[in-house]
């Protein structure tokens, strides 16, 4: 961040006539209302805009987590959340914390099926697993359901199939992954997305590039 340099704009400010020094003053102090501002330094990001294809339903595998756990995938409350640093801070800290605690383990080699949404059981999981017990951790701290939502992507490196889930905020929508920490936006991510849950139980399925 650029260093304002105060002596010499006070010296401008001595030597200047009245005029002068009333619109330099207004200046100042538009600078100064606005150094807060630039000082918080909250992160911006963009909503998640994609071709849609079609409305579908959700994935069986994720139906069949939703009929075991009650309540679970009732997104209920306001779709867009109110961003702010402290909403920022909340989200990278669940993120973070459920990556540390859960280890990644594919479901095959975990509990010898393909596929099976879930919450984390004994510590361990895979992709979709850890974006299930965020927002289960996010819901129980307030948060409404309906502004965070899974979705299912493609590595555009590595080609693997991937779930994250996304926190639709009034700054954009934000990634929680189990492969970054901190919060990411939905396009600071190598990944093409494929479907994307919606708070009415639907899925929307987007164009393939």
């Amino acid at each position: 961040m650029a260093r304002f340099r105060w002596n010499s704009i006070a010296s401008a400010y001595c030597r200047a006539g009245p005029a002068t020094i009333l619109r330099n003053a207004a200046v100042l102090c538009a600078v100064a209302a606005a150094a807060p501002a630039i000082a918080t330094g909250i992160p911006r990001c963009v909503p998640m805009e994609l071709p849609v294809a079609r409305i579908e339903d959700p994935p069986s595998q994720y139906v069949a987590f939703c009929d075991r756990q009650a309540g679970a995938c009732a997104l209920d409350g306001d779709p867009v959340l109110d961003w702010t640093i402290e909403l920022h801070r909340q989200l990278e800290a669940v993120n973070a914390a459920v990556n540390a605690e859960i280890e990644f383990i594919p479901d095959w080699e975990n509990i010898g099926r393909e596929e099976f949404w879930s919450y984390p059981a004994d510590g361990a999981g895979d992709c979709e697993d850890f974006a299930l017990e965020k927002r289960r951790r996010l819901v129980e701290a307030g948060l409404p359901g309906a502004a965070l939502t899974c979705a299912i992507a493609f590595h555009e490196v590595q080609f693997f199939p991937h779930a994250v889930l996304l926190a639709e905020t009034t700054s954009g929508t934000w990634v929680l992954d189990n492969l970054y920490d901190d919060l990411r936006c939905w396009d600071a991510v190598p990944y093409f997305y494929t479907r994307r849950e919606l708070p009415d139980g639907r899925w929307t399925r987007f164009l393939q590039p």
